[in-house]
């Protein structure tokens, strides 16, 4: 019993000291929202979050073995009951783990054309 709990303990070390993270913040219509991404070999499995009536948000942190890390940002409108993209964008390390300045990403803004609703965001590295 002893033992398995200071295997579990050091695994639980080991992997949070291991890991790293990004977070974005997202306004709109007055209300926020975060989203977390940890590094995954398999970025198409990454899920979408519904954003208001008309935003869908999807942040995909990639780390594969034939490319490298890097952080992905799809934001969909949803006017038409379809998602279409409308904004991605791509960040490559070194990430700057600054709280300020919003982060590694910047202040961005996004428009859906139809309904001229309009998303922020910014994203911050976790290491």
């Amino acid at each position: 019993m002893k033992r398995s709990i200071v295997t579990l303990a050091f695994a639980l070390a080991c992997g949070t000291a291991a890991a790293d993270g990004v977070r974005c913040h997202i306004i709109y219509g007055g209300e926020e929202w975060t989203v977390d991404a940890t590094p995954t070999a398999a970025p198409y499995r990454a899920e979408g979050r519904k954003i208001g009536r008309y935003f869908e948000f999807k942040l995909a942190y990639v780390d594969q073995p034939a490319t490298g890390k890097s952080i992905r940002v799809y934001t969909y409108g949803m006017s038409t009951g379809e998602p279409v993209l409308i904004h991605q964008a791509l960040y490559r390390p070194p990430l700057d783990a600054r709280d300020g300045d919003y982060g590694f990403s910047g202040f961005q803004y996004v428009y859906e054309p139809s309904k001229s609703s309009e998303l922020q965001y910014w994203c911050q590295y976790l290491p």
